[in-house]
């Protein structure tokens, strides 16, 4: 399956794992609306992924703050990506950031870091919601942007 298309594609989170991450953006929201960043891991399946795990890496993250090399940005992740992907043994890693505030559509600044990119996936979580974004703006002249909503399953 491309990773272009979210049609038809299902995208599954332990319960265990949902309700942690859920806790985080509530408890953020209580600390005037504290952002968390990390990476959520999932396994790739014929027709869904299922998250496997997620690692924090900023407790107080600067996730919508412009970068001041976007080049640098760009290299990091996909150098990051690359080496989580290989020393977990997993198919997807995802970033993730919270809202606190509770919004789920894209920041601003969310969006210019998706169209630095051309092309990716932004997971949002919030006090009530984890859902995702895929963009692709490679070969048409408006960007396609897709909602990724996941579905919760008991391991």
């Amino acid at each position: 399956m491309s990773e272009t298309s979210t049609i038809n594609f299902r995208y599954l989170i332990p319960e265990p794992i949902y309700d942690e991450l859920i806790q985080m953006a509530k408890q953020g929201h209580s600390e005037n609306d504290r952002v968390v960043s990390g990476w959520l891991f999932a396994d790739r399946k014929e027709n869904f992924a299922i998250v496997k795990s997620y690692e924090i890496t900023k407790a107080d993250s600067d996730a919508h703050v412009r970068p001041k090399s976007w080049m640098r940005m760009k290299k990091n992740k996909i150098y990051t990506m690359r080496k989580l992907k290989e020393e977990k043994n997993i198919d997807i890693a995802w970033q993730f950031h919270t809202h606190p505030d509770g919004k789920e559509d894209l920041h601003d600044t969310d969006l210019k870091i998706l169209n630095y990119l051309s092309t990716g996936v932004m997971i949002i979580i919030t006090p009530t919601n984890i859902l995702g974004w895929y963009f692709d703006k490679r070969e048409t002249k408006k960007s396609l942007i897709e909602k990724m909503n996941f579905e919760i399953i008991n391991e």
